[in-house]
């Protein structure tokens, strides 16, 4: 009998004070081979960060009870090193701004989309994290 080596899927967490969005962001990552989970408490982000350990955050980043520079700090704290896509209706400029704000914390930013979302981008980039090279990353 040949050993079998199975492979947990990649975890992707949906931040995001709507739920039809965050709904829909855990669809495409569960299409796309995520174990996708979905929270639109902004409170309970630093448990689930530390108790179920994603390997990638999309993040609104204006949300009323923390936003997403409240959220960005936290990922910072808890030592989060896997990668963050913003999806947010806020401007670009601002949307921006948190990118670079995330960088100067060493939290890598992916890509930031405006909503409404384009399915077809989030899908390519949740693909391309899945790829070989790019998959090795999320663990490292």
């Amino acid at each position: 009998m040949q050993n079998q080596v199975v492979s947990e899927k990649p975890r992707l967490l949906a931040v995001d004070d709507s739920e039809d969005s965050a709904e829909l962001i855990t669809r495409v990552a569960a299409r796309c081979g995520y174990d996708a989970r979905r929270t639109s408490d902004p409170t309970s982000v630093k448990k689930l960060l530390i108790d179920w350990k994603p390997d990638v955050v999309t993040l609104d980043i204006c949300m009323p009870e923390a936003d997403g520079i409240v959220l960005l700090s936290i990922l910072q704290d808890v030592g989060f090193a896997g990668q963050v896509a913003i999806i947010s209706g806020q401007d670009d400029w601002f949307r921006k701004v948190a990118v670079k704000l995330a960088d100067t914390r060493g939290i890598k930013i992916v890509q930031d989309f405006q909503k409404p979302i384009d399915i077809n981008a989030l899908r390519q980039l949740l693909s391309g994290i899945l790829e070989p090279g790019a998959k090795n990353a999320l663990t490292s």
